[in-house]
């Protein structure tokens, strides 16, 4: 599909509602998401629907990522087929500039796209390559006039483990699927707890390098150390799949975006991440986000996070409404 194809095929809101419809309920009548059932009656000259059975009103758009936008589902459709083409990434500014539309509703467009690329039932296999890296920008220099103060976080600018930004771990397959998390604290057990859950370690082995809190995962799963002092490794003993994947993930970061906030950044890696995992699919993109994005699954209630990014992207506890 190219944006020729998109404008013609979605030219209107009904278009975009009727297949919406068709991804969320395909051939079935209508399904109340209140109660259930299927008798419903459709609500003349609106996108509504009333259901016969727990007498409410309710559309497609409820309880998706679409619920309660002002923005036209036309805008939306064009904001997903961007996202979905751009490999590296791309600005909520140019999204603005691009749909037309101002760049707080672009930005908050762009967030409830990215939650329909979360997919919480990843689980990995086979051979898995796992390492952490640290996202934030380079140190400053001083101004003149300060050149001469006793700053002491100034003298060194070190990179890696010991800085102050944010560390997240990756966990990919060779030739195959990664899933990106942020973790504070590197600990064996923080970094056991997340290979028990994302990979199935009775039948995987787990490349690492020589990082002493990945020394937990020797009684769970068949672990191979990479000694980088020595070298990066022979054949599929390396961490070369990881570090590739860091790369595409810092040089999309560095080459789109002014800055990213902490709190926000879970959503930026569920972007990279779900790009490189369909990067060899058949399927187009833009689909598969259409399909995840009438799931009912609210991220946002009106324009803020229903609670913490982490939440919502990890699945790590029970939001609080």
């Amino acid at each position: 599909m190219n944006i020729s194809v998109l404008n013609n095929r979605f030219s209107t809101q009904q278009r975009c509602i009727s297949h919406l419809e068709k991804l969320r309920w395909g051939k079935r009548k209508f399904v109340c998401p209140h109660c259930g059932s299927l008798n419903s009656t459709k609500r003349d000259n609106s996108i509504k629907h009333h259901c016969n059975g727990c007498n409410k009103d309710y559309s497609v758009l409820f309880g998706t990522i679409f619920e309660n936008t002002r923005l036209s589902l036309t805008k939306w459709f064009q904001i997903i087929f961007i996202m979905s083409q751009s490999k590296m990434g791309v600005s909520a500014k140019e999204v603005s500039r691009l749909v037309g539309v101002k760049y707080q509703t672009a930005w908050y467009a762009c967030h409830r796209v990215r939650c329909a690329m979360i997919d919480n039932e990843l689980r990995l296999e086979g051979m898995v390559e796992f390492d952490e890296a640290y996202i934030g920008g380079k140190k400053r220099k001083l101004k003149k006039s300060d050149a001469n103060k006793a700053v002491l976080s100034t003298i060194t600018n070190k990179r890696g483990r010991g800085t102050s930004k944010v560390p997240i771990v990756g966990s990919v397959e060779k030739k195959g699927r990664v899933y990106v998390k942020i973790i504070e604290k590197l600990t064996g057990r923080n970094l056991l707890l997340m290979l028990k859950k994302i990979v199935k370690t009775d039948e995987s082995i787990v490349f690492t390098d020589e990082f002493k809190s990945y020394k937990s995962f020797d009684n769970v799963v068949e672990h191979i150390t990479i000694n980088h002092s020595e070298g990066y490794g022979k054949g599929v003993r390396t961490v070369n799949t990881i570090e590739g994947f860091w790369s595409i993930l810092k040089n999309g970061i560095k080459g789109n975006y002014r800055s990213l906030s902490k709190k926000y950044l879970p959503f930026y890696l569920v972007e990279f991440s779900f790009k490189y995992n369909n990067r060899f699919l058949e399927s187009d993109p833009f689909t598969t986000i259409l399909s995840n994005a009438v799931k009912e699954d609210k991220c946002f209630i009106y324009y803020k996070p229903k609670c913490d990014t982490k939440h919502i992207v990890y699945g790590s506890g029970r939001c609080k409404q």
